[in-house]
C-alpha cells in the first residue's frame, strides 16, 4: 500500500507534530501552571488585604538611593523595551516570519501570548485597581493602575514564547539567557522609575508564564486533534476500514 501523504488537501506540508506526551512533560506543564498560579494568588491576596507588601518599599528605596543621571537615562530607555510599542512590533514581525516560513503554530503562539497578555493585564488592573507607588515623583508618566505590571507581563509573554519556540533547537539556552536578562532589566527599570512596586513585577511575570502555558497547552491539543483527524483513516488493524483503500480513494495495489 502506498504511504499516505500528511500534506493538507492544498498540498502544503503538514505542521511538525508536537512532542509526544510523557509523565515528565505533563509534570513540567503542571508545575508551570500551578507554581505561578499559587504565587500570583498569594500576591493578590496580600495586595487586597494589606496594600503595599513589606518588601515593596525597602527595595524601591534601596534602588532610589543609587539613582544617578546615567542610570536614569539607561532605565528610561530599558523600560521602553517592554512597552506598548516595542513588544508588539517584535511580536508582529517575528510571528509574520514564522507564518511565512510555514511554522503557523509558533506564529499563533507568539501572537496569542502577546495579545492575550495585553488584554488580560487590562482586565486584572481593572479588578484590583491598585494605585501606583508615591514614594517619590515618578520618572516617567503613567496613568493606569499598578497591579500587575503591564510591562512585566508583556516582556515575559514575549520571552517565554520565544523560549518555547526555540526549545527543540540549538538556540534553546541562548533564548533562555537572553529572555531572562530581558525580563529582569525591564522589571528592574519599572521599579527604579518609581511606577511599580516589586510585587507588581512579580505578579506580572507569574500571570504571563501562566498565560503562555495555557496557550501552549491549547495549541498542542488542537495540533494533536488535527493530526489525529488526518492520520486516523490510515491507522487500524488488518481488516479495518483502511484495508484495501489507497490514498487517493481508489483500490490499493
Amino acid at each position: 500500500m502506498p504511504t499516505p501523504s500528511l500534506s493538507d488537501p492544498h498540498g502544503s506540508p503538514a505542521e511538525p507534530a508536537p512532542p509526544p506526551r510523557s509523565w515528565l512533560h505533563l509534570a513540567a506543564a503542571g508545575l508551570m501552571f500551578l507554581l505561578p498560579l499559587l504565587v500570583f494568588v498569594s500576591l493578590a491576596s496580600d495586595v487586597v488585604t494589606f496594600g503595599a507588601l513589606p518588601y515593596d518599599r525597602s527595595i524601591m528605596v534601596w534602588l532610589n538611593e543609587r539613582a544617578s543621571p546615567v542610570v536614569t537615562t539607561t532605565m528610561t530607555a530599558a523600560t521602553e523595551l517592554g512597552g506598548l510599542v516595542v513588544v508588539p512590533i517584535i511580536a508582529v514581525v517575528w510571528a509574520g516570519l514564522l507564518w511565512w516560513g510555514g511554522r503557523r503554530r509558533d506564529a499563533a503562539l507568539l501572537a496569542a501570548a502577546v495579545i492575550g497578555s495585553t488584554l488580560l493585564n487590562t482586565a486584572l488592573k481593572a479588578v484590583f485597581q491598585r494605585d501606583r507607588p508615591d514614594f517619590w515623583e515618578h520618572l516617567v508618566v503613567e496613568h493606569s493602575y499598578s497591579f500587575p505590571s503591564g510591562h512585566a507581563m508583556a516582556s515575559m509573554s514575549l520571552a517565554a514564547s520565544l523560549v518555547v519556540i526555540a526549545w527543540s533547537t540549538r538556540w534553546r539556552w541562548t533564548a533562555i539567557v537572553v529572555g531572562a536578562v530581558y525580563v529582569l532589566v525591564v522589571g528592574l527599570s519599572r521599579i527604579y522609575l518609581g511606577v511599580h512596586f516589586p510585587s507588581d513585577i512579580l505578579a506580572g511575570w507569574c500571570v504571563a508564564v501562566l498565560w503562555v502555558t495555557v496557550v501552549v497547552m491549547v495549541l498542542d491539543g488542537a495540533s494533536r486533534r488535527r493530526r489525529a483527524g488526518r492520520t486516523g483513516p490510515w491507522v487500524g488493524p488488518v481488516g479495518g476500514p483502511s484495508e484495501g483503500v489507497g490514498p487517493a480513494g481508489g483500490a490499493a495495489p
